[in-house]
């Protein structure tokens, strides 16, 4: 039992010894079917292994793909690069697994130790083409154009950022690798403002609020609209900055030019206003002629018409309405503002007509303002401002009861006259009234009754 025992004992030590024979010759050379670096590297030793890996490295060269499709390739000598062995080939081996080698085969990558020339290095990608010739990238920008405006997106351009590409080429030329992609490893300089950028949509979002603006101005049958005619109609360039109609553009900051606004609102009055302005006018007895003067007449705010049209732009809105108005006709017509209710005096004939949607209601001889003693009745285009029986006329020196009283400039008014035995003729030239339309009270009593305040009363010689 004991002899038994001892050859055991002999078979296993055989057993260790061997096994450790082994373990001692594989802690100088890799297990057979071990590749370095992608080469056979069976039964090697270090210094084998690092020759290989040396002569691997003599001949190593990195291919630069630029964005585009284009390549540029580095060699060692361009990059400044030397090698020498490296002490990393010893921790790859361990003698004792050596018994794995028979279910597993082993593969490793391995760099030699590498040292850089960094005046070389620098010097090769100071000349490299990517880094002479690259363009700049260009941000996304808006054009402001004739109806509209222009979204350009942006060009990623070729530009390289020298520390990135310095960077990478480093770590790619340190661990041999073979390509190295400058757009995958963030080489190149990227725009600061894309069409999704906050500056580009918040603009766009404004511009197109803006742009979609509608708003119609109403003049009786007629209609004015500003829409995105108006608001963008032309470009120029003011101050550095561009204009397009009532939008200023300046970079990615857009804004509403109120002086464009006040001004396009004051083009519409002077198209629109007829206050105090001359306008032709068909009379009864001597064809069209040309009235003009007094207190009838539209007139916009435009103070308050260019707060209005700026809160409507600027809001967007599509809308029809009147501009405000600080003074108010009764019609608008194709020729005039007057229409076919009104008042004439034709004082060169002393004569009134009044009519009634286009038909004469009553006309009558009239006696209007003294013109030996300077109290002529203004030629104007006037409007009854209010309506009052019974009223009491008072001047310097007189108090003059009427039943009748229709004021339609200061204190020029028409009136029944009671006490006059005469009109029309050449009364007024010598007994004619302190200004105002004296009538005779039937007539006067049908004019009150029938016309408005605000009934345009047009008198001329």
């Amino acid at each position: 039992m004991l002899k038994r025992m001892r050859w055991y004992l002999w078979v296993l030590a055989g057993f260790f010894l061997a096994y450790l024979a082994v373990s001692i010759y594989f802690m100088e050379h890799f297990f057979p079917g071990t590749t370095v670096n992608g080469a056979n590297a069976d039964l090697l030793t270090v210094r084998e292994t690092n020759s290989l890996i040396l002569s691997q490295a003599e001949g190593y060269e990195l291919t630069l793909l630029k964005r585009g499709g284009t390549e540029e390739t580095l060699t060692t000598e361009q990059m400044g690069m030397s090698f020498s062995e490296t002490d990393n080939v010893r921790k790859y081996k361990n003698g004792f697994l050596w018994p794995r080698m028979f279910w597993k085969q082993d593969s490793y990558q391995i760099t030699p130790d590498i040292a850089f020339d960094e005046d070389t290095f620098d010097e090769t990608l100071e000349n490299l083409s990517c880094i002479r010739e690259g363009e700049a990238p260009q941000n996304a920008r808006v054009e402001l154009t004739a109806d509209g405006y222009e979204l350009y997106p942006e060009q990623q351009g070729s530009k390289i950022k020298k520390d990135i590409l310095k960077e990478q080429v480093h770590a790619a030329a340190e661990s041999l690798t073979e390509t190295l992609n400058l757009e995958a490893a963030g080489c190149y300089e990227v725009p600061a403002v894309t069409v999704d950028s906050a500056e580009i949509t918040e603009l766009t979002a404004k511009l197109d609020r803006w742009l979609g603006t509608k708003v119609t101005y109403e003049f009786g049958p007629q209609t004015e609209v500003v829409d995105n005619s108006v608001v963008a109609p032309q470009t120029e360039v003011v101050d550095n900055s561009v204009v397009a109609g009532f939008i200023r553009l300046d970079g990615y900051e857009a804004s509403i030019d109120e002086e464009a606004v006040k001004t396009w609102v004051s083009e519409l009055a002077d198209r629109r206003d007829t206050y105090k302005k001359a306008r032709k006018f068909n009379s009864t007895l001597r064809g069209v002629i040309t009235v003009s003067g007094g207190n009838y007449g539209w007139q916009i705010d435009q103070e308050a018409e260019d707060a209005a049209l700026l809160a409507s732009v600027e809001n967007g809105e599509v809308v029809s309405r009147e501009p405000v108005w600080s003074r108010r006709g009764k019609d608008w017509g194709e020729d005039n503002d007057i229409g076919g209710t009104y008042i004439e005096v034709d004082m060169g004939a002393q004569h009134m007509w009044a009519y009634k949607n286009g038909s004469l209601l009553i006309d009558t001889d009239v006696v209007t303002g003294n013109i030996s003693r300077n109290y002529g009745t203004p030629a104007i285009v006037a409007q009854i401002q209010y309506k009052d029986r019974n009223a009491v006329l008072r001047g310097a020196d007189y108090a003059t009861p009427v039943k009748y009283w229709m004021p339609f400039y200061g204190n020029y008014g028409i009136h029944d006259a009671s006490w006059r035995r005469e009109f029309g003729g050449t009364v007024y030239l010598t007994n004619g009234s302190h200004g105002c339309v004296n009538t005779p009270p039937s007539a006067m009593k049908v004019i009150f009754e029938s016309m408005d305040s605000g009934t345009p009363v047009v008198l001329y010689y």
